[in-house]
């Protein structure tokens, strides 16, 4: 193994965020048929820099277990959200469009 692959092999992209909810979850098809769930959460900011006190994270859950939970999601629940960070692009009227998102792999409520 060269010395790029086994620092490769250290790197991480994982997300752990504990944040209040404040969309209810709605199913979405992408082009290639695959549905998700779309929801978002925000996070207080403790020592904010700028003028913004939250950041507001959308979040995307691929499996099924996870699209239940987040359907039984409201708006105000509190949650464990685990997952990666992704950056999905789409075509518009104007050209390409992204937006980095949470891909959920782990929901839970903790109040």
């Amino acid at each position: 193994m060269t010395a790029l692959a086994q620092d490769f092999a250290n790197w991480e992209n994982a997300v752990t965020l504990v944040a209040r909810v404040t969309s209810e979850a709605e199913p979405f098809e992408l082009p290639s048929g695959d549905t998700l769930m779309k929801f978002r959460v925000v996070v207080p900011r403790h020592k904010p820099v700028t003028k913004a006190t939250v950041d507001t994270i959308d979040c995307v859950a691929f499996k099924p277990v996870v699209q239940r939970k987040a359907g039984n999601l409201a708006i105000g629940d509190v949650v464990e959200v685990t997952g990666a960070l992704r950056r999905r692009f789409w075509k518009t009227g104007v050209g390409v469009a992204s937006r980095m998102e949470v891909e959920v792999s782990n929901l839970r409520t903790v109040k």
